[in-house]
């Protein structure tokens, strides 16, 4: 784990060095894709959704799936390999796994779990990690609160207490982007050795024809019959996603909310006339947080009610920070927006 400055050897998971990196390092969200996709597409898809949405330049990421959403990890890989190789180990031998995918999930409920350097809210639907959320320490009424509204779900106000769920031997149907699979057999020495068996029986077999029969010729064509028809496949694969690609970049335009830029600026159109500026900005999808600053006093109620009456925003409140007043408000996805 990567606040202990160390990797762990999880006991049953065949010697496997499995990192868990800091939750503070990790960006969550949720990603819906069209239903119709095949798996292989459904993948593509919520690939080249991730990258549009990642601020990451080299994005490596872990998702598991509640039909066709997906509950997505994200992190930068420059910089995880880097902290990797600061501890004397390889990247390319560790399997990088959020902590939630490795401790035990739950079913229906929402929970406060100890974590690295902090807690992580969580919200479990069916099993399927809904949404989550992380703070240096144990949040207060109005952070919990904001994040209960920012779910959309249920979740109740109060502050649950704090959990510390089972460490799982092997994580749970975890999809780690950019790792070859070959690559992940490697680790495993169970599988290494099912794949000797495999490799090393056409290798029997053939030699057992040849000293019986003198026909070594014979599984050497077939062998490179073997070869040209994956190659064909291979081929074939590629014009299909290259045919496809135009398809794929239209997925990337299914976000459901509109551009940052025209957030900022329908916001910025309704402050107009009043002596405020903008003295930060904080934007998650669907969730807003920016604070203002004045010479004179604010009155929270006007500009509440101005975001209240514009169609893109709901659910607007207000707080302090020293001199400052801060706004939050959710966002509606376009749809919404037009009703």
């Amino acid at each position: 784990m990567e606040q202990q400055e160390k990797l762990e050897v999880l006991e049953g998971s065949d010697r496997r060095l499995i990192w868990v990196p800091a939750r503070r390092t990790l960006k969550h969200t949720l990603f819906t894709v069209p239903e119709q996709l095949s798996n292989r597409k459904r993948t593509s898809a919520l690939e080249l959704k991730i990258s549009a949405w990642s601020p990451f330049h080299n994005t490596r990421f872990s998702a598991i799936w509640s039909g066709n959403v997906a509950s997505v990890f994200a992190w930068d890989q420059d910089a995880l390999s880097e902290r990797i190789s600061e501890h004397g180990y390889l990247p390319s031998e560790c399997e990088i796994v959020p902590e939630a995918f490795i401790r035990a999930p739950e079913r229906d409920s929402v929970r406060l779990v100890a974590c690295d350097a902090g807690v992580e809210a969580q919200v479990w639907d069916g099993g399927f990690l809904r949404a989550c959320r992380w703070w240096s320490t144990v949040p207060k009424a109005k952070e919990w609160a904001l994040f209960a509204r920012s779910t959309n779900s249920t979740v109740n106000t109060i502050i649950p207490d704090l959990s510390e769920p089972e460490w799982l031997e092997l994580p749970w149907h975890v999809q780690e982007a950019g790792a070859s699979m070959i690559n992940r057999a490697l680790k495993n020495e169970r599988i290494l050795v099912g794949l000797a068996m495999i490799l090393l029986a056409p290798c029997i077999y053939y030699t057992a024809q040849w000293l019986t029969y003198s026909t070594l010729d014979i599984g050497i064509n077939r062998e490179i019959v073997a070869i040209e028809t994956n190659s064909r496949t291979v081929r074939a694969d590629r014009s299909s996603a290259l045919s496809s690609l135009e398809r794929a970049e239209d997925l990337i335009a299914l976000n459901r909310y509109p551009h940052q830029l025209e957030i900022l600026s329908r916001a910025h159109s309704l402050l107009q006339g009043h002596p405020v500026t903008i003295s930060n900005w904080d934007y998650d999808d669907g969730s807003l947080e920016f604070g203002l600053e004045s010479k004179r006093d604010m009155d929270a109620r006007v500009f509440i009610s101005d975001f209240e009456r514009d169609p893109l925003f709901t659910s607007v409140s207000s707080g302090t920070r020293g001199e400052r007043l801060v706004l939050r408000m959710n966002v509606l996805d376009t749809l919404e927006a037009k009703k």
